[in-house]
């Protein structure tokens, strides 16, 4: 069973039965057959009351479906609980649920604790019926939010107490705080030298999945690229032409460890980064990143390899929303080691670190292979608002 139940005050009804049971005995010995009969009523009454409150909740079923919804700060959206009930119906209870405070209550009563709110709404289901509730939230700061308690209460109607029900299992459903984003208006220049995806017409390099027309055939051109029908029709051999493409791509380096402990501008330096990021996706710009926190997996450091498009842009702001001062750090240098050991430059080097003159000299090497911009100060619009 995946509620915990707890029946709070049934000692009250059980002490009214025996009442009940004695006085029926008494009234029946005393021949007072109207208030036997008014007592057996109020017994059954009381009986009847007993077994729904044996028996309520027993075949209610939260749907504990995963399911991560994605915000932004002061953006808005719903937390949504299915429940289906195969039991007896469930009248004037409610439904509390807790969570963290990356996400807050938005525009309903709640109770602000240490490190998550408390919500309370009216929760009413009928035998073989599926509701679904519907919370209204919104993002406050940058972070994961996990449900960490759901409770329905249903409440005695003719005594006092109550039936609580307290949801066992880990809930699936959470809320995830996307960084701050703000314009970026730099361009990036590709490299001709290296061949990617970027249209440029200068570039020495051809995309072969992407003609665009043909020309009169010239010797050295390649056997397999000439255009038969286009030929055919023209009586001459025709080569196909070919997009021009060349390659754009930038690693981020952040660091933000300083002396034994985290930067002070850590929640700038992120948003620093997402903000960088969504250029280079709304660009089509691929990106990779590699922050010196600790991991603990294939990479020993937080590091998002190569890609672009819609899944690598939410891999990338997700994995910079669960991001901690707490987390573990590791020396700049070290990462800048394993940067050397392990991986292919691309065509750009975005290197945002403080005290720049104590970390250039290991990393102006980077400068033969490729463009290195050095960021020690962070520019922003003070007045964006989203």
């Amino acid at each position: 069973m995946n509620w915990k139940r707890q029946d709070i005050g049934m000692n009250y009804t059980k002490n009214y039965i025996q009442i009940l049971v004695i006085s029926i005995c008494i009234s029946f010995l005393l021949k007072q057959y109207f208030l036997l009969s008014l007592l057996s009523f109020l017994l059954f009454i009381a009986i009847l009351h007993t077994y729904y409150y044996q028996r309520v909740g027993n075949k209610l079923e939260f749907i504990n479906e995963k399911k991560r919804i994605r915000l932004i700060k002061d953006s808005t959206s719903n937390l949504l609980f299915s429940f289906q009930n195969e039991g007896l119906p469930i009248w004037n209870g409610n439904l509390i649920i807790s969570f963290q405070t990356p996400i807050a209550p938005n525009g309903i009563t709640d109770i602000a604790h240490t490190g998550f709110y408390e919500v309370k709404v009216p929760f009413s289901i009928g035998y073989k019926k599926k509701v679904t509730i519907k919370i209204p939230i919104k993002g406050v700061q940058r972070g994961l939010a996990r449900i960490k308690k759901m409770e329905i209460q249903i409440p005695h109607p003719f005594t006092e107490g109550s039936v609580q029900l307290d949801f066992k299992p880990f809930i699936l459903m959470e809320a995830i705080v996307f960084p701050q984003i703000y314009p970026i208006d730099e361009e990036l220049l590709p490299s001709r030298l290296k061949q990617g995806y970027l249209e440029l017409n200068s570039s020495l390099y051809d995309d072969p999945f992407f003609p665009v027309g043909t020309r009169q055939y010239e010797l050295g051109d390649q056997f397999h690229h000439i255009h038969w029908k286009a030929s055919a029709k023209t009586q001459e051999l025709q080569t196909k032409v070919f997009t021009k493409v060349a390659d754009v791509s930038v690693l981020f380096v952040l660091n933000v460890k300083k002396y034994y402990g985290v930067v002070a501008d850590f929640e700038e330096k992120i948003e620093w980064l997402a903000s960088h990021i969504e250029a280079c996706y709304k660009k089509d710009i691929p990106y990779s990143f590699m922050i010196n926190v600790r991991t603990f997996g294939k990479y020993p450091l937080v590091y998002l390899p190569m890609g672009s498009g819609d899944i690598h842009r939410i891999q990338a702001l997700s994995l910079l929303s669960i991001l901690s001062k707490t987390d573990s750090l590791i020396p700049f240098n070290q990462m800048i080691f394993y940067i050397d050991s392990n991986l292919e430059l691309p065509v750009a080097v975005y290197v945002m670190t403080h005290d720049l003159e104590q970390y250039v000299p290991a990393i102006s090497k980077w400068e033969k292979r490729t463009n290195v911009i050095y960021e020690a100060n962070i520019n922003r619009r003070e007045d964006y608002n989203g």
